[in-house]
């Protein structure tokens, strides 16, 4: 039986247990995307399975679920039967079809979906670098490379002071860097509203000071037993003190005092250059993540499991126009 869950207790108590727990599966990530004006189901099969959808609409009057990192499973559950439930309670809002981010390939076995699956590109970062951090700060720096310890001593001998931040500073490097390196970004609104809606033990942001300038900034999400990096911008100026290895670090050792076991990167390159995921815009702070070790874990791809075959033909074309004529 598939039921609505509106215990945030009850919610957070499920999404947290997992090891390396996903905060996108998280009650507060819901109540973030609802501040942006999308429907949220949080769905509990069974006290088995728990997944969070988030509702997105199309330029073409219709509309999707989203299921980022889903699901969290307590206990051994029938995929199959999970599945069919969920498609009878989307199918029965018209919605076109449903994508995935998984997490493990077990969640996309036997499905029900009679229109079809199709592989697309994944919406969150499909390999992650995951630094486990419950060990003692000498062995983490053992750990790194040569020249990342190098650079994070040469930004405490320079002086760059880490410190907690604010969302305006965040946003005003995240335009010099979105200019400099060619990443996609939110708008700023998004941002704002990240630092206004999400608890602040929840999300923290924090920047490095050189000079009283900030020339780094970071968001940084908690949850469960985890601390992931979810954004992060700098100057274009004093790069050469190497702000940003001192600041990943005191956020990392923070993270340790707090309890929390593990540090995602939220993003790398995967090692094989013939993935479909590798982005060659990526490979310099793939290499900076990497400085700091971890192990690479990459998700099994991520689909769009579809009701209505035709309208998706007609999204695909309509997308497929936006892309020739951008």
């Amino acid at each position: 039986m598939l039921r609505e869950m509106v215990n945030k207790t009850e919610w957070n108590s499920a999404a947290s247990s997992e090891k390396r727990a996903r905060f996108l599966q998280s009650w507060e990530w819901g109540e973030f995307q609802q501040s942006l004006n999308r429907e949220v189901a949080r769905l509990v099969w069974n006290d088995a399975a728990y997944v969070q959808a988030i509702k997105h609409h199309l330029l073409i009057g219709k509309h999707y679920w989203y299921i980022p990192h889903g699901f969290v499973f307590k206990k051994g559950c029938d995929n199959a039967a999970l599945w069919a439930a969920l498609k009878d309670r989307f199918a029965s809002d018209s919605s076109m079809f449903i994508r995935v981010d998984p997490v493990s390939p077990a969640s996309l076995l036997n499905l029900p979906f009679t229109k079809g699956k199709k592989i697309v590109a994944a919406t969150q970062p499909q390999c992650t670098s995951v630094l486990s951090i419950d060990r003692d700060p000498a062995e983490l720096l053992a750990g790194m490379h040569q020249k990342t310890r190098y650079n994070l001593r040469l930004a405490e001998r320079k002086g760059v002071v880490v410190e907690p931040g604010d969302i305006s500073s965040f946003i005003a490097l995240n335009k010099e860097t979105t200019e400099r390196d060619k990443f996609a970004s939110h708008a700023d609104g998004y941002y704002q509203n990240m630092a206004k809606q999400l608890p602040r033990d929840f999300l923290k942001i924090w920047q490095a000071r050189y000079q009283d300038r900030i020339i780094a900034s970071i968001l940084a999400v908690y949850f469960g037993d985890t601390t992931t990096y979810v954004h992060g911008a700098s100057s274009n100026e004093h790069r050469d003190v190497m702000a940003p290895h001192l600041l990943h670090w005191h956020v990392i050792q923070d993270a340790q005092q707090h309890g929390y076991k593990k540090y995602d990167w939220w993003g790398v390159n995967p090692k094989d250059e013939t993935r479909a995921a590798y982005k060659k815009n990526w490979s310099g702070i793939t290499r900076f993540k990497r400085g700091f070790g971890g192990n690479e874990v990459c998700y099994p791809d991520s689909c769009d499991l579809i009701f209505s075959g035709a309208w998706y033909s007609v999204y695909s074309l309509f997308k497929s126009i936006r892309r020739f004529v951008a």
